[in-house]
């Protein structure tokens, strides 16, 4: 598919999201929804950088490289990280990494070109073209490695909520909220907003 197509078939996506968020019959958004509300929650909060686990096939990736200064992405599989080496391998602002995110994040946070930075936490099993780590689903577990890097995170996207409490390891929705307070409620908001939690700092 061309350029053109590729760009009206987003838009098709996020227009028929939008009928049915009006019929109150929504259940899973498309990724280019997904992705335009990563792209509102960069202009509310003036994110630099974007941290993304769990790559897949690269379209968040890609589409995220095109609106934040860098982006640094953790794939835990072999050859869907290979795959994300050959596509992004002529995008300098792009850096992908072979690893568990769980693992990864705390080195990605300490890094010091890591500040203002929008964390998408997506890494989680989705069957038998991903890759399973320690956890099923290790949300909970991200939330309090990122923590003590509050100062250097804008805000934090967590995709799949419907899933939480429902798919098999997966942790219950109010333990990740629970999280979410307990780690970053002094100086972070919260919503859920089409099937993700999105975490910003407060204004002062």
């Amino acid at each position: 598919m061309n350029l053109q197509g590729n760009t009206l078939a987003c838009w098709a996506s996020h227009i028929l999201d939008l009928y049915h968020v009006a019929r109150f019959d929504f259940v899973r958004p498309r990724t280019y929804t997904k992705f335009r509300n990563i792209k509102a929650l960069k202009k509310r909060t003036n994110a630099r950088v974007f941290v993304e686990t769990g790559t897949f096939l690269g379209n968040t990736t890609h589409r995220c490289s095109k609106v934040f200064e860098k982006v640094v992405t953790v794939e835990l599989d072999e050859k869907l990280h290979q795959n994300a080496l050959n596509r992004f391998r002529r995008y300098s602002n792009v850096e992908c990494i072979k690893g568990d995110a769980l693992k990864e994040i705390g080195k990605i946070m300490d890094r010091s070109d890591i500040q203002d930075a929008l964390i998408y936490l997506d890494g989680h099993f989705s069957g038998e073209r991903t890759a399973l780590g320690d956890m099923a689903e290790p949300a909970c577990e991200e939330i309090k490695v990122l923590g003590p890097y509050a100062n250097k995170i804008a805000g934090i996207v967590v995709d799949d909520f419907r899933l939480f409490g429902v798919d098999e390891g997966w942790p219950k929705r109010w333990e990740l909220l629970r999280e979410i307070e307990a780690c970053l409620g002094h100086a972070f908001e919260y919503t859920v907003h089409l099937d993700q939690v999105i975490v910003w700092r407060k204004r002062n």
